[in-house]
């Protein structure tokens, strides 16, 4: 059965299932022109009106099918509801407690019930506009009404899901509110859940903040405990007392702003701070991270003491891993008992070391990252790179390093199951080795010897897999960005010092290292200058051809060479010894003519003043002053007189120099 324009009709093939007969209906058809309410064609089948028919029919029709009529009469109804569009952008905006909103199965439940009680309304006004054309005999009993749409009410569910009540006089109400004033009033379908309606212990901005201080309290209290020591304060000013259930709920509400207070800061700023996304560095050397690394492997160690000797097995050794995060290269490593500067910086060696194994040059990167462990003793050292970026203290996601380090001991580490120590304290206990099992064969665990080289094992092939992609990288280093690091720059930042100065002699500046007894000196005359200063040694043990000296404040440094060794035999002579030799001739050449350039140029500022100054007598009674031709006595009685002239004393001085033939004294 269903309906068509409004009258309940019943197909052809539903009367002649055993209803009536064909002929019968066709013979009743003929008699009534108007029980037929729709002609079959096209697939569509014919629709009788049922409340024509005669009362056996009508009677055994509707007995058969009361659910189908009753269905009928709800799609009916369902046929003229329309989605309120205004309703659902009501309800998109509504907002609870300033911030979030209605769930989407809430605003769809909330517009579908505003949807229907328009329904109604088209419904009652149609039915009031037909009274006043008909009359009072067609008048709607509003109790009749509401039972019947209360109802359909179940099977409109199925197409409109909705929150409206299903019994007839509280629908009716709900209807009434709904459209007081004559215009929709959407809030009335919202629970007063949301509205915050419902009668509250907590309300009162005093009882939210006594709340909130034991919330917040430092020993980070349970449900139970807040809710007995609120309950005291309740007792006092007579509020009415909570449960623990009620102060969960209020720790899930205020627990932004209480989180500070229960975990700390660093935790807070962690859970709910707003952290930076960042992409990996899109070419090799524009950014190092490191850290140290206590690595899950034990070793044995054995201690002696007066009363013999002991062996433990839980110590660890720590890694200082220097990270490229391009596709994560450890460019670096050093290995240790514990973090110090001096691990830190052996890793940053190694780094830069390698760089020059990878690329044919010793390189440095444009940024380094750190956290800030004696960041005031490494700020030099990282100052190798153009920017020092410290990560905030206590922001472990702002290093890419840390979650390599959970990488490698997953990836490598375990697999050393003789002596890996498992994961972190805050893992779950199931991920964690077998303490019994290590314990009857700790046995098996190395020595330091045995941990360093699974450690090296460890970092080797990780540069295994990685070493083609990066190497291939370094063609995507801008040029701008590319940094060579000097000779100068790696001593003074990696150098090692032999822990006492050096002063320079004659034969040079003649230092001991590694036992053995080396002398540097330079061709720069700067390096003379400062013949009276102390310096510090600093030099590669791999390379100690070039040293740098490094005066006390620092302030000064210059690169010495190892001085070359000449024989004394010219028998002996190599090839290069002569050219070496001409080198020392040269410096020397050049050293005595600044020397003799600064003593003429003091002479000559010296004799001006003096011209200046008649009334300082004269100046060469006291035999400080000589003419360029050395003389002092010929010029007592002419230092008032002008000076000789420039050429006369240079023929003079060129004569002077004549005849001087070149000797064998001068090839040594």
């Amino acid at each position: 059965m269903e309906y068509c324009d409004g009258i309940l009709c019943a197909t052809h093939a539903e009367l002649t299932d055993g209803i009536m007969t064909n002929a019968a209906l066709m013979h009743a058809c003929q008699r009534d022109k108007d029980l037929r309410v729709r002609r079959g064609c096209n697939g569509v089948s014919a629709l009788y009106d049922i409340n024509r028919l005669s009362a056996e029919y009508r009677t055994e029709a509707k007995r058969r099918h009361a659910a189908t009529e009753a269905q009928a009469k709800a799609r009916a109804f369902i046929d003229i509801i329309v989605i309120d569009q205004r309703a659902a952008t009501y309800y998109e905006g509504v907002s609870i407690e300033g911030a979030r909103g209605l769930s989407d199965e809430k605003r769809m439940l909330y517009t579908n019930s505003a949807s229907i009680l328009n329904a109604c309304r088209v419904k009652l006004m149609k039915a009031e506009a037909e009274q006043k054309k008909v009359g009072k005999s067609r008048r709607v009993k509003m109790s009749d009404f509401w039972a019947a749409v209360a109802a359909h009410l179940p099977r409109v569910a199925d197409i409109y899901p909705h929150s409206l009540p299903e019994n007839p006089r509280v629908l009716q109400r709900k209807y009434q509110e709904y459209f007081r004033g004559g215009q929709p009033n959407y809030e009335v379908l919202i629970s007063g859940k949301f509205r915050n309606k419902n009668a509250a212990r907590v309300a009162t901005p005093e009882q939210v903040a006594w709340l909130t201080k034991f919330l917040e309290h430092h020993t980070n209290l349970d449900g139970q405990e807040v809710a007995d020591y609120y309950n005291t304060v309740c007792e006092a000013f007579g509020w009415p007392k909570v449960t623990r259930r009620t102060m969960l709920v209020w720790l899930q509400k205020l627990g932004w702003l209480v989180n500070a207070g229960r975990h700390g800061a660093k935790e807070y700023m962690n859970r709910y701070g707003m952290q930076n996304k960042r992409f990996a560095p899109t070419a090799p050397m524009l950014f190092w991270s490191l850290d140290g690394w206590t690595v899950e492997l034990y070793y044995k160690k054995r201690t002696e003491g007066k009363r013999g000797g002991r062996t433990t097995y839980c110590n660890r050794m720590t890694v200082v891993v220097v990270l490229d995060p391009f596709n994560k290269y450890p460019i670096g490593y050093a290995t240790g008992y514990q973090e110090s500067p001096e691990l830190i910086k052996a890793a940053l060696r190694d780094a830069t070391n390698h760089t020059a194994q990878l690329f044919g040059q010793r390189l440095r990167p444009v940024q380094i990252q750190s956290d800030n462990y004696q960041i005031k003793i490494m700020l030099p050292t990282y100052g190798m790179a153009e920017y020092v970026t410290p990560a905030q203290v206590g922001n472990a996601k702002a290093k890419p390093i840390e979650p390599y380090f959970r990488r490698l001991n997953h990836k490598y580490a375990k697999k050393c199951s003789g002596n890996w120590s498992g994961y972190g304290i805050t893992s779950r206990k199931e991920s964690q080795p077998n303490m019994e099992w290590l314990n009857a064969h700790k046995g098996q665990i190395p020595d330091e010897a045995g941990v360093r080289a699974q450690i090296e094992w460890i970092i080797e092939s990780e540069r295994a897999a990685k070493r083609e992609e990066y190497v291939a990288g370094f063609s995507r280093i801008p040029a701008d960005r590319l940094l060579p690091m000097p000779i100068e720059s790696y001593l003074l930042n990696f150098g090692q010092e032999t822990g006492y100065k050096n002063t320079l002699e004659g034969s040079g500046l003649n230092v001991r290292l590694l036992g053995e007894r080396r002398t540097y000196d330079s061709f720069d005359l700067e390096f003379r200058k400062y013949a009276h200063l102390r310096w510090s040694i600093k030099y590669d043990p791999d390379n100690m051809q070039e040293v740098l000296a490094v005066s006390d404040e620092g302030d000064i440094r210059i690169l010495l060479k190892e001085k070359h060794l000449q024989p004394m035999a010219l028998a002996d002579r190599r090839p290069g010894d002569a050219e070496e030799l001409q080198k020392v001739k040269d410096f020397n050449d050049e050293l005595k003519r600044t020397v003799i350039e600064y003593d003429r140029q003091a002479t000559e500022i010296a004799r001006e003043s003096l011209l200046r100054h008649p009334d300082l007598g004269n100046p060469y009674i006291t035999g400080i002053l000589t003419d360029s031709r050395g003389q002092n006595k010929d010029r007592k009685s002419q230092y008032r007189l002008e000076y000789t002239d420039v050429t006369e004393e240079t023929a003079y001085e060129e004569s002077a120099g004549a005849g001087i033939a070149e000797s064998t004294r001068d090839l040594y």
